[in-house]
């Protein structure tokens, strides 16, 4: 054998050169007081390519899965399009728990306090438990209604029915999504975007596989139609979970498990978490209101119009990645920036940010704006539907730039703890520009009527003003002073 014929000498030689290139790459870990335009850009890039990643995986994979519900048919589109936005309040209070403990982690990260990071950690933890029993029990009483007063009248019993069953699936597996939630943020918050990669991405492509399974009653497995979507779901969600718990319980990370801290409720980090978080859940809040509305609103317009908004909000989703990954950057450096007193440093970092961001952003509205058609036509094979969402993606297209910088300037914000002024920018955005233009351009009692296209002009003008908004508050500076 060959390692027979070799010396000992050879054997050391080779230990020693592997570990100084361990040693190497662990002094090439940057610090955030990186002085160098290079280390700095090093930097969001290896906390944004794990989001990127993550969110353009998950988009993709949503498109499938879309792709995969429409061989059911176009009711079957728009029923799992009812169920998103009860689904999205579900997750609303945990979005915003996530803000208030992604601020204080990084915080306490930048500040090197790493007990009280594990404190978040595990009081986040303890009100998740609390909020998901909570909120289970009152949406499988309220479910039901819920889904039939976003259908309206004009929206087939086929497929609200489809809609009620997919929804009460989801609401059985949904503490699996709470927690995983929770987990993915500290560790954002610390820095660690790869974890959440990994656990979302696994979770995707189980999802997907299960579809396939599920679906239509593939290999073996019985064929559920809109059940086994739902299913599948939830299987990737509890996926996702054991990677999380893993991740955290092995040890290795800068937040960990105390059974002493999950055994005891700390009122005053509590507080500091929440006074973060609840302005962040009135945002989300108000949001999902106006997105119930909104999609009432699209309703309105019958099955064709609504499974073709559905399927441009699908891909809306892949062209906002890129701004919410480089918006986790944002808010992760911020926080650190702030914990260390560095507000020069963090201004630094969001404008790098936006920079590498926008010119992403730019790409992907080119090829979104020359391939909607072949796009669209992946979900449907119906002329109309494939018209209407092609003419959707031309104007998501053209702002798509905005809305995906306006996701960094309000994170930087959320990072700084200034998560009251989301709140207001979202009021304005979705609980009054959207709605009032949309149905402006859609009333019947009005000459101009536009159909879908108005709705999503609606949209549109939500962006650029809240983009607007979130620039001026960003470049006043006030968040700076913020305490936490």
């Amino acid at each position: 054998m060959l390692y027979k014929l070799l010396p000992p000498a050879y054997y050391r030689f080779r230990y020693d050169r592997i570990k100084n290139m361990l040693q190497l790459l662990k002094r090439r870990q940057i610090d955030i007081e990186a002085t160098s335009n290079a280390d700095r850009r090093r930097l969001i890039v290896d906390l944004t390519w794990p989001a990127l990643a993550e969110n353009m995986l998950a988009s993709l994979l949503s498109i499938v899965d879309m792709i995969m519900v429409s061989s059911l048919g176009a009711y079957a589109i728009s029923a799992v399009g009812l169920v998103t936005q009860p689904r999205f309040l579900l997750l609303a209070t945990f979005m915003a728990l996530s803000v208030g403990s992604t601020a204080m982690v990084a915080r306490f990260k930048g500040a090197r306090e790493q007990e009280n990071a594990c404190i978040v950690l595990n009081q986040s933890l303890i009100m998740t438990l609390a909020l998901t029993v909570t909120i289970c029990i009152l949406m499988l009483i309220g479910g039901e209604p819920l889904i039939r007063f976003l259908a309206g009248s004009n929206i087939s019993e086929q497929t609200v029915q489809a809609a009620i069953l997919y929804l009460r699936i989801q609401i059985y597996g949904f503490p699996t999504l709470a927690f995983t939630f929770c987990i993915n943020a500290i560790l954002r918050g610390v820095g660690n975007t790869r974890a959440s990669f990994y656990t979302n991405a696994t979770a995707n492509i189980v999802k997907v596989f299960f579809n396939f399974c599920l679906i239509s009653g593939n290999l073996g497995f019985p064929a559920l139609g809109i059940a086994g979507a739902s299913i599948s779901t939830v299987i990737g969600q509890s996926t996702a979970l054991c990677i999380a718990v893993f991740t955290v319980g092995r040890g290795r990370e800068y937040v960990s498990f105390r059974l002493s801290l999950l055994t005891h409720i700390d009122v005053a980090m509590i507080r500091r978490i929440l006074k973060i978080g609840m302005p962040a859940f009135g945002e989300q809040l108000i949001m999902r209101t106006g997105m119930m509305l909104f999609t009432i609103i699209v309703t309105s317009l019958g099955d064709s119009a609504y499974a073709s908004h559905m399927i441009a909000m699908n891909v809306q989703n892949l062209s906002f990645t890129t701004g919410m990954a480089f918006g986790t950057a944002a808010t992760t450096l911020t926080g650190q920036c702030l914990g260390r007193v560095r507000a020069d440093l963090a201004k630094a970092y969001v404008k790098m940010t936006q920079q590498m961001g926008f010119i992403i952003s730019c790409v992907v509205a080119i090829a979104m704006f020359t391939c909607a058609e072949w796009i669209t036509s992946l979900h449907s094979d119906e002329e109309e539907i494939i018209r209407l969402a092609a003419q959707m993606l031309r104007i998501i297209a053209i702002v798509n730039p905005i809305s995906n910088a306006r996701f960094v300037y309000v994170s930087a914000l959320r990072g700084a703890g200034d998560s009251l002024f989301a709140v207001v920018i979202t009021f304005v955005g979705v609980a009054l520009v959207r709605p009032v233009i949309s149905y402006g351009l859609i009333a019947p009692m009005l000459p101009f009527q536009m159909g879908l296209a108005g709705v999503w002009i609606g949209l549109s003008s939500d962006s650029v003003v809240c983009f607007v908004l979130s620039r001026v508050r960003y470049v006043r500076g006030k968040w700076a002073a913020i305490k936490v």
